[in-house]
């Protein structure tokens, strides 16, 4: 499958609003919305409670690369796992119920979608296991923080799919952005990419199978129609999308 390359896009502040120029801010654009609707007086008190706690501090997003994620969390990981576009945390929430052992990093730029997996983290309470990190906002600075060879898996769930040609250039699975997902996984991590988007399909194929440091794991049609064992379906997996396709699942190794 053959797919036209987009350019490369300038990079500036992710905010039609003036920012201060710091370290964090001034050296990429953020392509999506952040917010929706205004979050409620309960959703805007679970945010307050528990994202200060939870966050990636803002001041180890450097882009250096130094990072170990090991030092985001209070105990030692047995491996770590970077989930790209969690939209409501159902999944997030329960792996990190199911995986007490294993470190979570979740990003996700939508508010709203962020307050409803911090509501489902209030409500495990005290069987909370504190394994997940989270940031709320686009996911590249943060890779380009991480040490080499330190996430087990990086999951990019159902990105947005740009569907103008003039805008693929935006869409995250890309040359530039799989080198830094190669980079940060260790030999033989996984990348796991879903989409309902049939285009979409094409472009995250063509883009991972053309970089040399990723191997597609499928040997026949039901190895990218269904989903991988023990997978946790969420609701929108369940109902789908208007006019979406059904979801697909690839899953890419790194050489």
């Amino acid at each position: 499958m053959v797919v036209s390359h987009g350019k490369k896009p300038t990079l500036l502040t992710p905010s039609k609003k003036k920012l201060a120029k710091t370290d964090y801010h001034q050296e990429w654009r953020f392509y999506g919305r952040r917010v929706g609707r205004q979050l409620n007086t309960v959703r805007k008190a679970f945010f307050d409670k528990h994202y200060p706690a939870l966050c990636v501090p803002v001041e180890q997003i450097t882009k250096s690369g130094n990072l170990d994620p090991h030092d985001l969390f209070t105990f030692t990981p047995e491996k770590i796992i970077f989930e790209i576009g969690f939209g409501n945390g159902e999944r997030l929430s329960q792996h990190c119920i199911k995986d007490p052992s294993t470190g979570f990093i979740g990003a996700e730029p939508f508010s709203n979608g962020m307050s409803a997996f911090l509501k489902s983290i209030d409500d495990q309470g005290d069987e909370f296991n504190n394994n997940v990190r989270v940031h709320m906002d686009d996911a590249i600075p943060l890779v380009k923080s991480l040490k080499p060879h330190s996430i087990d898996s990086i999951m990019v769930l159902n990105p947005d799919p740009w569907h103008k040609t003039r805008h693929h250039k935006r869409r995250i699975i890309n040359q530039d952005n799989l080198s830094l997902f190669s980079k940060i996984l260790k030999s033989g991590g996984s990348l796991i990419m879903t989409t309902d988007v049939r285009d979409l399909i094409q472009w995250m194929v063509t883009e991972a199978t053309n970089h040399p440091d990723f191997i597609w794991t499928a040997q026949c049609t039901d190895d990218w129609k269904n989903a991988p064992e023990n997978w946790i379906q969420t609701r929108y997996e369940t109902k789908g999308a208007k006019g979406a396709d059904r979801m697909h699942y690839l899953h890419f190794k790194r050489a």
